[in-house]
């Protein structure tokens, strides 16, 4: 079937698309499973698909700073519906981010949709709060920090709003990094990801690979590649076929190059392992990988498919929590990416901003600690764990490296790391390296 275009410009499927997702995020899956069931089955092209995962995510990026701006026009926004809300909130996103779609696209798509579900009156409403956002936005710059230091006078609020990160996330890095820091990840994690590959190191011509991939990109960590946003070449699709590359965050290369994972002593247990990125990378860099192990069967079988992809043989994998042993054999290494608030991940998670609770924080804290303390006893002396999170959280962090050091006999630091805040979206990372000692 043909699909119709709103106005000729832009297909409004995406929209409908974009709104079933963030009506259920949260609710039923995180938003990146929501989109791939959404947009899976060919039933879009590949333009709706793209414009489709912009709004999402745009969207969930500037929820904050785009319902504060609204509330300014709306006498009562609480008692709006809250599918109501979504519907102006994407098409204000449009009108401030995505010059390409005309203003008048994007206002007539969202008052036709209020209009088809909750009637004429409230559509009214919404084509009001559009027409003063487009009047506002044209003698204010809505994206400058200026706008919203001359009408915001509590300094957290006002970075709050303006970078679209909850107060108590912004509290807690002030308080454990300092002001500026707060800023400095604040900044970060508002960024739109930049795409990032990892290089198969197991093949031949792997460097040859890398070289000419950053022609147009730029090398990042130990094997990867970056590309600026929008910008990853067509051509990549064919050596992801082909197992000469996999799709890999730069925070989570750079923390492995930080923590000198090619020098490893194997075999190497990966004890929160997930899709089992880490793994593999070890795999093609030659480091001997006992076992790797998560609570979710299917994160494993979809390692399994990527390591067949790879051509790179599949370590012996089982379902276990690393806070209850389960291994055989004896590790040199344990790798220990530990379950975190992935507070370090709000640019490519944007849904965290408003799913993550400080009680969840809590509770991780914990488990991490548990964690620690489970697989110690694995460790032969000489042994060393290498911990990881993605996440800034002196708590998760090295507050929790102190902690285990002060009640762990025999266990010393020898490195710890944390990513530097860039404009490329990259995960905030954590990595230390704790050995046991030599009785």
């Amino acid at each position: 079937m043909k699909k119709k275009k709103q106005n000729g410009e832009t297909p409004l499927p995406a929209r409908e698309a974009a709104l079933r997702v963030l009506e259920r995020t949260g609710i039923s899956a995180p938003v990146q499973s929501l989109l791939d069931t959404k947009l899976t089955g060919g039933l879009f092209s590949r333009q709706e698909a793209a414009l489709t995962t912009e709004l999402v995510y745009g969207y969930l990026r500037s929820e904050i700073r785009i319902s504060w701006l609204l509330s300014q026009f709306m006498k009562a926004p609480e008692k709006l519906p809250a599918s109501m809300k979504l519907m102006i909130g994407i098409a204000a996103y449009e009108l401030l981010y995505l010059d390409r779609i005309p203003a008048h696209a994007s206002v007539s798509a969202a008052v036709d949709a209020v209009r088809s579900r909750f009637g004429q009156g409230l559509s009214r409403v919404a084509n009001g709060v559009l027409r003063s956002l487009i009047r506002l936005s044209e003698s204010e710059d809505l994206k400058a920090f200026a706008f919203y230091e001359s009408r915001i006078a509590d300094p957290m609020e006002r970075l709050s709003i303006f970078h679209s990160v909850p107060r108590w996330i912004l509290e807690l890095w002030a308080e454990g990094y300092g002001p500026e820091k707060a800023d400095a990840f604040a900044r970060a994690v508002s960024a739109v990801p930049s795409p990032c590959v990892r290089v198969n190191a197991a093949r031949d011509e792997w460097e040859a690979l890398r070289s000419f991939l950053c022609r147009e990109g730029e090398a990042v960590g130990i094997s990867g590649v970056r590309f600026a946003p929008g910008t990853q070449p067509e051509y990549m699709r064919d050596y992801l076929r082909q197992g000469r590359l996999s799709i890999q965050g730069a925070g989570s290369q750079l923390v492995l190059e930080a923590l000198d994972a090619p020098h490893w002593e194997g075999p190497v247990w990966d004890a929160c392992a997930g899709r089992g990125g880490k793994t593999l990378a070890l795999l093609e860099l030659g480091v001997p990988v006992l076992a790797a192990s998560d609570t979710y069967q299917p994160r494993l079988r979809g390692m399994r498919d990527d390591a067949k992809r790879l051509v790179l043989k599949t370590p012996p994998l089982f379902c276990a929590s690393a806070a209850e042993p389960a291994l055989r054999g004896t590790p040199k290494t344990i790798l220990l990416d530990v379950p975190c608030s992935g507070l370090g991940t709000l640019a490519r998670h944007p849904d965290l901003r408003t799913l993550r609770t400080p009680e969840q924080v809590a509770g991780l804290v914990g488990l991490q600690r548990r964690i620690l303390d489970a697989v110690w006893p694995c460790l032969p002396s000489g042994g060393h764990i290498a911990y990881i999170t993605c996440t800034m959280n002196p708590a998760e962090n090295e507050g929790q490296i102190e902690a285990f050091l002060a009640r762990t006999p025999g266990a010393s630091l020898e490195k710890q790391w944390q990513s530097t805040p860039d404009t490329f979206g990259s995960d905030l990372m954590y990595g230390a390296m704790i050995k046991k000692a030599v009785l």
